[in-house]
C-alpha cells in the first residue's frame, strides 16, 4: 500500500495509543510509534527513524517530560513538521505552560500546536466520539491536522489562542480535583452545577489576566473539557479529589495535582485573586480539609 501521510506518536501511554488506534482506520496514513519504554512497542525503531519524514508528530507525554521529549525530536524534524502536544501542565522549574515550552524548543515560527478538549482516552478506545481544540498560530497547520482526522470520531475546533488554551487545560484539571471532592462528599448535582459556574468564571478571569482570550474558557478546551474530566469515572484528577475526601491524602499522580503549586505561584506573581483555585490548592497541600470545599465555593465572589 502507498501511504500519503506519515505520523509519529511519541509516548505509548493511554492517550498515545488512543490516537494511534483512531488513525489506524485511515487508509492513507502510516503510523510510527515510539516510547521511552521499548517494551511497550514491539519492534520499535530508533527515535530518528520514527520521527524522520513525519508530517505530524504527537508528543503524548506528561508535562514534566514535555521539554525533554521536544528536544529529543528536534534534530529529526523539518521546518514544515506539525508538532502537537495534548499535554496540560506547567513545567516545575521554569513555570512555563505547554505552549511556552514548545515555542522555547522549536521557535516561534514552528508549526507547534496544542490539542485540548473532551477526549478521554478510555472513551476514544471504546469507539466513542471525542472533540478537541487545536490551538496553533498557523491556520494552514490546523487544516492539515483536520484533514488527517477527517472521517474519524474526533471533531476539531480551531483556536489561535495557544496560551489561553494552555491555561484552560491546566485549570480544568485543577477544578476537576474539586469536582471529585464534591462528588465524594455527595453534595449533589445542584452543587456540582454551581461549582462549574464558579470555576468557569474564575477561568475566564485568569485567562484574561495572562493575556488570553476570555472566549477560550467557553470552548472545548475550557468548559467542555472541565465537564468531561470533572464528571468522568476515567478521570485521574477526579480520582484525586475522591482520595483526599476518603483518606486525607493524594495517592494518584495527576496533571492537576502536579501543576497546582506552579499555577498558584504564577497567580501570585500576577497578583490574580483566584479563591477557588487557591482553596483547592490549600486542600491538596493539607492546609485545609476537603470538607471545606463547600464553604470555599460559596464564598467565591462571582
Amino acid at each position: 500500500m502507498q501511504y500519503m501521510h506519515k505520523v509519529a506518536i511519541i509516548g505509548a501511554g493511554n492517550f498515545g495509543m488512543a490516537i494511534c488506534g483512531m488513525l489506524r482506520a485511515q487508509v492513507d496514513v502510516a503510523i510510527a510509534l515510539w516510547d521511552i519504554d521499548a517494551a511497550r512497542v514491539p519492534g520499535m525503531l530508533s527515535l530518528e527513524e520514527t520521527v524522520r519524514d513525519a508530517e505530524i508528530v504527537f508528543l503524548c507525554v506528561n508535562s514534566w517530560a514535555l521539554s525533554e521529549a521536544a528536544q529529543s525530536v528536534l534534530p529529526f524534524i523539518s521546518s514544515d513538521t506539525v508538532i502537537i502536544s495534548p499535554t496540560k501542565g506547567i513545567e516545575e522549574r521554569t513555570l512555563k505552560t505547554s505552549d511556552e515550552v514548545l515555542i522555547d524548543v522549536f521557535g516561534g515560527d514552528a508549526h507547534a500546536a496544542l490539542m485540548h478538549g473532551p477526549m478521554l482516552a478510555a472513551e476514544i478506545t471504546q469507539g466513542l466520539p471525542a472533540f478537541t481544540v487545536l490551538a496553533v498560530a498557523d491556520r494552514s497547520a490546523y487544516d492539515r491536522v483536520a484533514t488527517l482526522f477527517s472521517g474519524t470520531l474526533l471533531e476539531l475546533e480551531y483556536s489561535s489562542d495557544m496560551h489561553g488554551v494552555a491555561l484552560a487545560g491546566v485549570l480544568k484539571n485543577i477544578y476537576s480535583i474539586g469536582l471529585g471532592m464534591v462528588e465524594a462528599m455527595v453534595l449533589g448535582s445542584n452543587f456540582r452545577g454551581w461549582f462549574v459556574r464558579v470555576a468557569v468564571q474564575e477561568m475566564i478571569a485568569i485567562i484574561i489576566a495572562f493575556g488570553g482570550n476570555e472566549k477560550t474558557a467557553l470552548t472545548g478546551a475550557g468548559l467542555a473539557d472541565l465537564i468531561a474530566t470533572g464528571f468522568s469515572p476515567h478521570s485521574r484528577n477526579c480520582k484525586v479529589g475522591h482520595e483526599i475526601v476518603q483518606s486525607g491524602e493524594c495517592i494518584t499522580v495527576s496533571e492537576g495535582a502536579s501543576s497546582l503549586p506552579q499555577m498558584l505561584e504564577l497567580l501570585q506573581q500576577k497578583k490574580v485573586h483566584a479563591p477557588l483555585c487557591e482553596g483547592i490548592g490549600n486542600i491538596v497541600a493539607g492546609a485545609a480539609s476537603a470538607h471545606d470545599i463547600d464553604k470555599i465555593v460559596r464564598a467565591c465572589v462571582l
